[in-house]
């Protein structure tokens, strides 16, 4: 199920397995605070067993399992294996758990972007959570929620317009919530997010190409002279132009709905919306001209025959023109 069918799931009917899994960090918190929240754990230090380290064996994960919680009626045990470095030992014993059928208490594992240890469970014996991405309506409610906290507002429309700035990666916009909520009187208003907000490179990017798409020249000198600015400089900048204007011309030839194709490019439904629409900008063909000239010179700067700014500044004459 999506993470935001969760709520109402919980409502309806609590599981005995949980796989937690997506690349958004808020998510992937979020969910399991509603699963611990849904159950109301007693005595949290007493039947709230975590599993964390590098290596995770999972007889020890079934012994848990298989202890009755204490003065509660539920028990949680939490397996976090989202990193691709963590050993998985005797996982065969879950997968014998499983077939057992007599679950007392809740397991909940976190898989986060590893897909390789989220292939090692039958999701058919857990419910698996995606935590990748939320429709924009209930990433604005979240993004409100959390201003709220703080004894703030932010109107819906600014909300979008900081998770576009961020991306659409929630994890990045609650951080810069906490920086805005302590600068702002009451609201948080759009001059408050222009000035504070640090925008994601992927929204520069977005930025970058539609100017482009536009031929608003002094926009797009004005976005590249920031990212000159920047520690790296040009460095690897035009890796990540080449990877939109791929992505870009995918798009404008497949006959994929928006899901399909996102999945095939392993991006956010949002990335894929946002290519489409600037994908509109050009033509199939100029969109091809531009991905062979990236690709020229990438290897251009590889072999040391032009520069990373060099290569950037040519390729955007060459748009421009």
């Amino acid at each position: 199920m999506k993470f935001e069918e969760l709520k109402r799931s919980l409502n309806s009917k609590i599981e005995w397995n949980y796989v937690l899994s997506g690349k958004d960090v808020f998510l992937l918190d979020k969910a399991y605070s509603l699963i611990l929240d849904k159950l109301d754990v007693q005595f949290r230090e007493l039947n709230e067993i975590k599993f964390n380290d590098l290596e995770v064996d999972f007889n020890n994960v079934v012994s848990a399992l298989m202890t009755p919680a204490l003065m509660s009626k539920y028990k949680i045990v939490y397996v976090d294996i989202s990193s691709k470095h963590i050993k998985l030992k005797n996982i065969d014993a879950l997968k014998k758990y499983f077939e057992e059928d007599n679950f007392e208490n809740v397991l909940i594992i976190k898989t986060g972007s590893c897909n390789e240890n989220l292939k090692q469970f039958d999701t058919h014996k857990i419910c698996q959570v995606d935590c990748d991405e939320v429709r924009a309506e209930i990433a604005v409610k979240l993004i409100q929620s959390e201003v709220a906290k703080a004894g703030k507002s932010i109107t819906m429309q600014n909300a979008q317009i900081l998770l576009q700035y961020c991306g659409f990666d929630i994890m990045m916009a609650m951080n810069e919530v906490g920086k805005l909520t302590n600068y702002s009187v009451d609201e948080i208003t759009k001059d408050d997010i222009e000035i504070l907000t640090n925008k994601s490179f992927e929204y520069k990017i977005y930025d970058l190409t539609e100017s482009l798409g536009k031929k608003n020249v002094n926009k797009v000198y004005e976005i590249l002279n920031d990212l000159k600015q920047k520690k790296n400089g040009y460095q690897g900048l035009l890796a990540l132009i080449y990877s939109h204007f791929r992505r870009m011309l995918h798009l404008s030839i497949t006959k994929d709905n928006i899901v399909d194709a996102a999945n095939y490019l392993d991006i956010k439904e949002y990335a894929a919306k946002k290519c489409l629409e600037q994908a509109k900008y050009f033509k199939p063909k100029k969109l091809k001209e531009i991905n062979d000239l990236c690709i020229s010179l990438e290897y251009q700067i590889k072999t040391s025959q032009i520069t990373p700014i060099n290569a950037v500044d040519m390729l955007v004459l060459n748009i421009l023109s």
